[in-house]
């Protein structure tokens, strides 16, 4: 069975809209000061995590953000378990490090946890949790 949700970033991509017209204000207001490196950073980082992208395979799970950025992957066999969570708010987006492990989402707070067998946590915020979860059960089971 073959899975695969991209979820877009809306939360990122208001963030980033938000900072990009800030820097509109500020151009305009101090219209001397160079600071289109800014907007160049601002842009590049809009586009590396405007998505999250999740597959699973029949041995493999693998999410990306963006055009293939942070590119990363768990064998079925290394998940002892996995069950779907609220992230609290104040974790934000991207890729965090929180109390229970790793933390890759980029909109809302909904997410499933996988527990590894090496009892490390990793979690992944998805717009699709049932789904994905249905996925890695089904392909556990294998």
């Amino acid at each position: 069975m073959q899975y695969k949700n991209t979820q877009i970033g809306t939360a990122m991509l208001v963030i980033f809209g938000l900072v990009f017209s800030l820097l509109v204000l500020a151009s305009i207001s101090e219209p001397q000061e160079s600071i289109w490196f800014a907007y160049v950073i601002v842009g590049v980082v809009a586009l590396l995590f405007s998505s999250l992208t999740i597959s699973v395979d029949n041995s493999e799970i693998k999410w990306f953000f963006g055009p293939k950025f942070w590119n990363k992957s768990l064998q079925l066999s290394e998940i002892e378990s996995a069950k779907i969570i609220e992230t609290k708010w104040y974790y934000g987006f991207g890729i965090r490090l929180i109390s229970t492990g790793w933390l890759y989402n980029v909109s809302g707070l909904t997410a499933v946890e996988l527990q590894l067998i090496d009892k490390t946590t990793v979690t992944l915020g998805t717009n699709d949790s049932k789904n994905l979860l249905k996925a890695i059960g089904r392909n556990l089971k294998k």
